[in-house]
């Protein structure tokens, strides 16, 4: 995400610290996902014996979610990137554009596989305690905590970058304008896109258990966490 050049301060390094941060947060969440979802409560009867089926279907759809996030992100940098003062090569935005691209198609299949067929899994349980109904809401409380996460740090670094488009002389601009311009587009397509990611989630959660309550379930959510 090199389009956000018109860093914090002026530093370049602060914004590629904060963009390497946001990658961390993933590899992070990935490791959580599997503590909370293959460790936790292995300990607990499990009758049916479809937990650890149901612990790979989520942390395969937790995994894939997130490399198709990631694609995305780099599709619409390499796009916003011809805006700047410096605009890379046409083969290099090409190039980005098909390796985000591939990212979005693999990933958002093997994702929707793998998401479909937990779901079902955890439908197919009519005890709202079982084993495979705690895996579903452990991986929806661990996107729910990345996503949240990323959206407060890409906000913060938002408002600045606001700041800076309106007086960059004394918020420290390292660009033009149009460059700060164009990593603003970048940061409201993060923060946007982790939004929908958040609220697609939490409606597989039971209403009184969501940040937000406000809203209703989809008809598969419903029957997977009616209790």
């Amino acid at each position: 995400m090199s389009s956000i050049s018109g860093a914090i301060l002026g530093s370049d390094a602060v914004v590629f610290i904060a963009i390497m941060f946001l990658l961390l947060i993933s590899g992070v969440g990935s490791i959580m996902t599997y503590v909370i979802i293959v460790i936790a409560n292995r300990a607990d009867p499990d009758p049916s014996g479809k937990r650890p089926m149901a612990a790979y279907l989520f942390g395969g759809s937790f995994l894939s979610l997130w490399i198709a996030y990631m694609g995305s992100i780099i599709v619409v940098e390499a796009l916003v990137s011809l805006m700047h003062s410096s605009t890379p090569s046409s083969n290099t935005v090409a190039r980005m554009v098909v390796v985000g691209f591939l990212m979005v198609l693999v990933g958002g299949v093997a994702h929707m596989l793998h998401r479909q067929r937990g779901l079902a899994l955890s439908d197919s349980e009519t005890d709202p305690s079982s084993p495979t109904k705690r895996v579903m809401r452990s991986y929806v409380a661990a996107v729910s905590f990345i996503s949240v996460l990323i959206v407060l740090i890409s906000t913060m670094v938002l408002g600045y970058l606001i700041f800076q488009l309106v007086a960059p002389g004394v918020f420290g601009a390292a660009g033009s304008r149009v460059d700060t311009l164009s990593s603003i587009i970048d940061l409201v397509y993060i923060v946007g896109a982790t939004a929908f990611v958040f609220f697609v989630h939490q409606a597989l959660a039971p209403s009184a258990l969501r940040l937000l309550p406000r809203g209703s379930s989809t008809p598969s959510a419903a029957v997977n966490v009616e209790e």
